[in-house]
């Protein structure tokens, strides 16, 4: 087996019940020299990775129950303060917001015990 450190996912597929993910980063002799990625036109594909429907599923829900961990917040509350992560990121602002839709679908949608 072989490890492969990407930077980021540019697209995720869908078709026929295989969840196609794209996984991206920047060239690494550019990296070794410290230069690094303006834009996502400097990035390039890095792997595919195909996985089915179920697998894939199962992932979204280790990720969202990784997210709804608190020491996960603390986790990315440090990554702020050190400057890694921007602070009010859209994109973790529209992962939380999704999750509380989730949370709310989950409740309302919930069977209800019969009297």
């Amino acid at each position: 087996m072989t490890e492969k450190f990407v930077q980021t996912i540019s697209s995720v597929n869908y078709n026929k019940g295989v969840f196609s993910l794209y996984f991206v980063g920047q060239d690494q002799k550019s990296m070794a020299n410290g230069v690094m990625a303006e834009s996502d036109n400097e990035l390039e594909l890095k792997q595919v990775v195909h996985m089915p429907a179920s697998g894939f599923m199962y992932m979204v829900s280790m990720i969202k129950n990784m997210l709804e961990d608190p020491r996960m917040g603390e986790e990315f509350d440090k990554l702020v303060a050190a400057g890694f992560l921007p602070a009010g990121d859209a994109a973790e602002s529209t992962i939380q917001e999704s999750v509380r839709e989730e949370n709310t679908t989950a409740k309302n949608s919930a069977p209800q015990a019969k009297k």
